[in-house]
């Protein structure tokens, strides 16, 4: 049994006529009659008896025409939704991010609407780590993502700006008082850091090691919102991107005295995987658009302050 089968049955039992079934499918008689035939043949019951030029349903037809109808309209709706889904206008992107870039996200598609006009394209967010982040990809889950790059063949990647390194503060702490930091200063004080399923643990670490600093940690958590909520309770400080969304809680972000590498933030994407319209659309603005992080940045951070 074939989709092709089902459709000839369909119509026929429609028009209850073969030749006009055959002139409106485009195929001759005979090629319809013998479809019909192995369908039959296959299910072990006759389908249609006729009468006169015409044919009709047999009891058998009938209950089988019900369930035929019903998945055949099943795909016919599968097809619309999927054209809608890979529409350049209305289809859906799966963007993962890391949870720093929580604010830039929405500003970036809000400007890609505005430029566009492509208002209709949805989107599915997927904050997560550097590690879920690899995997989301390569699986498929997730169309493109916001992140650090992958040391990975199969994923390309572009920068799109840079994440510099801040020390969160709670508002109570002595530090509050500073307008910023040496990192040497800090040997005695208890830190809140990521985990270490978090690429940019490594590049804390890295920072540690370089300043001569063996910190005590109190917390490990995935997530900025977690460190945070840490650092405005007073439990250590933290070593953060300068985008890490601290509105709402009292915390002062200290710049960094000490000579520290900027973090990349790269779109990337899978190499040689299928793009639908939209999500090339997508992709190719933030290209154009070059490092929006750096223009986004001056502008977020203007207002946390």
């Amino acid at each position: 049994m074939n989709l092709q089968q089902l459709y000839y049955f369909k119509t026929i039992a429609e028009l209850e006529h073969y030749t006009k079934a055959s002139q409106m499918l485009n195929i001759t008689q005979s090629s319809l009659s013998h479809s019909i035939n192995d369908l039959e043949k296959e299910l072990g019951v006759l389908l249609f008896i006729r009468q006169g030029r015409n044919v009709r349903l047999t009891k058998c037809g009938a209950f089988f025409l019900e369930y035929v109808s019903h998945s055949l309209n099943i795909l016919e709706e599968g097809k619309e939704r999927l054209q809608d889904f890979i529409s350049a206008d209305t289809g859906m992107i799966t963007l993962s991010y890391l949870s720093s870039l929580s604010r830039f996200v929405p500003f970036l598609i809000s400007r890609f609407f505005g430029n566009t006009g492509k208002i209709q394209t949805r989107f599915q967010f997927d904050q997560a780590t550097t590690q879920n982040i690899e995997e989301h990809l390569i699986a498929g889950s997730t169309d493109l993502a916001f992140t650090t790059p992958f040391d990975n063949e199969e994923i390309a990647s572009v920068k799109i700006g840079s994440h510099r390194t801040v020390l969160m503060v709670c508002g109570d702490h002595p530090l509050a008082a500073h307008d910023e930091i040496d990192l040497t200063e800090l040997k005695e004080e208890r830190f809140i850091t990521y985990d270490p399923s978090c690429q940019i643990r490594s590049y804390i670490n890295d920072i540690f090691h370089e300043v001569g600093i063996w910190p005590e940690i109190s917390f490990e958590a995935k997530h900025d919102s977690i460190v945070l909520g840490a650092v405005a309770a007073n439990l250590g400080v933290a070593l953060m991107p300068e985008s890490a969304d601290a509105s709402g809680y009292n915390i002062k972000a200290l710049p960094i005295t000490n000579q520290i590498p900027a973090r990349e933030i790269h779109i990337a994407w899978v190499k040689d995987r299928y793009m639908t319209p939209a999500v090339k659309n997508f992709r190719d603005f933030v290209l154009e658009c070059g490092l929006l992080l750096d223009e986004f940045l001056p502008g977020f951070l203007s207002k946390e302050t």
